[in-house]
């Protein structure tokens, strides 16, 4: 028995509804993880941020190797947030020149001022203990 075009829309339908319900689901579960992850994430670099200024801060009364040893944390991860504090506070300070307003002329290792190199072809590997077709003279003294 042939099914009709009502009950084949029917099912269809039904079919897609049911999929539709779970994409729903799954983006709106994504979504609100997505938005955890974020804010979770800023509150990280946020206390990252924090203690590498107070270990940047306590620098002349305590050092590293021994907050490590009275804290039972990593001396690396000590360091590290104690570097990347003082590298996002030296951050866009050091600007580059730009080579091209100082000179209109090509620089050293510009393509402009740097000649092409012709290529040879390489013929075969010369025999072992051959003069590789080279002549060769004795020098006199």
């Amino acid at each position: 028995m042939v099914t009709t075009d009502e009950e084949i829309a029917r099912r269809l339908e039904e079919t897609d509804s049911a999929r539709s319900a779970r994409r729903q689901r799954a983006a709106a579960t994504v979504g609100q993880l997505a938005r955890r992850h974020t804010d979770l994430a800023g509150q990280l670099a946020d206390l990252e941020r924090e203690l590498g200024e107070v270990l940047t801060a306590a620098a002349d009364v305590i050092d590293v190797p021994e907050l490590a040893a009275v804290t039972d944390v990593p001396a690396a991860d000590l360091t590290h947030w104690r570097d990347q504090t003082t590298k996002s506070s030296r951050a866009g300070k050091r600007k580059r020149p730009d080579i091209a307003k100082k000179s209109s002329s090509p620089g050293k290792n510009t393509p402009e001022a740097t000649p092409a190199r012709a290529t040879q072809p390489t013929g075969p590997a010369p025999e072992a203990g051959g003069n590789g077709g080279i002549a060769l003279a004795a020098a006199s003294t």
